[in-house]
């Protein structure tokens, strides 16, 4: 099997490190990942700015390529110039640092990536870790190499065991190889951030309905330019007693949820047509009754 793996959390990220030393034990392991910190960064692509790509070593010995550009540029990168010979079987995205479950996928460069690999035909999966501390927040303003480099030393002092969530990763590349996916699915999967014995098993989930509320502070100001920073939290609204990942996470549990990138609201497809077909008979019948009234007109005047 060969393996892509991508991030939104950068080269340098323990989640990333993780998640290769794991799958490189049983596949054919390529890395390409954003330069720097890209969270939150959607399925952002990199169209009228150049591109570069460069060798990353890590313990003497180069495990990834680094590009500065988006994890959708990462993706699409690999697919075109690193793997263009030799496509993968399946790629991974994550580990991510924090959650991506309700409509926090709709931001998320980690299901991005991902998404970007099933837009190419290819099985994926984005996978995240539900730890996340505000300092580490910090480091989605950094974009430039040079200032990835002085953030190391903060990335490596991550706290958070990315182990259990590395060893689900490569569970679930077995169940993949195996089983297959769908054209244009992926499997969004959210680990707890708790001791591996702790987990309470695995659920099937859907898409929740949490939302960030957002709260902006002025932060500073200088020559009449006012500097503010989103300091919302999380609001959970799922409604209980059903399977949303949100609630499932909350629960200890691991949350599988298949997403696509069709996002037509199929239900309401159907009953669409039906209302703009009923607004183009009522057009018709309008203009249909003027052009009759014009007539009727005409006609008075020349028998008058």
């Amino acid at each position: 099997m060969r393996v892509l793996i991508s991030n939104d959390d950068g080269v340098e990220a323990p989640g990333i490190w993780a998640l290769f030393q794991e799958i490189s034990t049983i596949a054919d392991t390529i890395v390409v990942a954003p330069v720097s910190e890209r969270s939150a960064i959607g399925h952002g692509i990199s169209v009228f700015n150049e591109i570069t790509l460069r060798q990353h070593i890590r313990e003497d010995v180069q495990w990834a390529y680094a590009i500065d550009g988006t994890p959708a540029d990462c993706v699409k990168m690999a697919l075109t110039v690193i793997m263009k010979d030799a496509q993968p079987d399946l790629v991974i995205s994550g580990i991510n640092r924090g959650q991506n479950t309700g409509t926090s996928i709709i931001y998320s460069g980690t299901v991005a990536a991902a998404l970007e690999a099933t837009m190419a035909g290819l099985p994926a999966m984005a996978i995240s870790l539900a730890a996340f501390t505000p300092q580490i927040a910090d480091h989605a303003k950094i974009h430039d190499p040079q200032s990835a480099i002085a953030s190391l030393a903060d990335l490596a002092r991550d706290p958070a065991d990315y182990a259990p969530a590395a060893r689900y990763a490569s569970k679930l590349a077995y169940f993949i190889e195996r089983r297959g996916l769908p054209k244009g699915v992926l499997l969004n999967v959210n680990v707890p951030h708790c001791p591996e014995d702790q987990i309470r098993g695995t659920v099937v989930s859907k898409m929740g309905h949490s939302v960030f509320i957002d709260e902006y502070e002025a932060v500073g100001e200088k020559a009449g330019v006012i500097a503010y920073k989103n300091i919302g939290k999380e609001l959970i609204n799922s409604p209980h007693g059903d399977d949303w990942d949100d609630l499932v996470l909350k629960e200890n549990k691991v949350s599988i949820t298949p997403l696509h990138y069709d996002m037509t609201h199929h239900h309401f497809l159907g009953e669409l047509k039906k209302w703009w077909a009923d607004e183009e008979r009522e057009a018709r019948d309008l203009a249909s009754g003027v052009a009759n009234g014009l007539s009727k007109e005409l006609d008075a005047e020349v028998k008058g």
